[in-house]
């Protein structure tokens, strides 16, 4: 099992969207012509357009369950940006700045255990 299949998935669809009318055309006219040249009377060609507008029409609504998906995956996204976005942000960088310390206030409590006598690297 791939584990980017999730992400691939919605790109093969949109792709296939694509080129499947292309390829329905090719199919269709290739067995047109045999069709054609093999004529008993009967035109079954009809059956192979017909197989081939269906996978023709999945393909489109496939592409199109990909690409809301999508659009809603990035509306709430967007939603949940311009609501937290800046807010959280500056919620997070105060949150850092007050527990990591400065690289001043490092050397401070270096300089003030190794005077003291006492071992930096045991210093609780």
């Amino acid at each position: 099992m791939n584990p980017l299949r999730f992400v691939i998935r919605p790109v093969k669809h949109i792709t296939d969207a694509v080129f499947m009318p292309f390829k329905a055309l090719f199919v269709v006219g290739l067995c047109g012509l045999i069709n054609w040249m093999t004529l008993d009377g009967r035109w079954w060609v009809k059956w192979v357009a017909f197989g081939m507008g269906i996978a023709v029409i999945v393909s489109f609504a496939r592409a199109a369950r990909s690409l809301i998906l999508l659009a809603l995956i990035g509306g709430v996204g967007w939603k949940i940006y311009q609501r937290y976005g800046e807010q959280a942000r500056q919620h997070f960088d105060d949150r850092v700045r007050r527990t990591q310390p400065q690289a001043a206030q490092v050397i401070e409590m270096l300089r003030s255990t190794s005077a003291q006598g006492v071992d930096p690297g045991r210093a609780a």
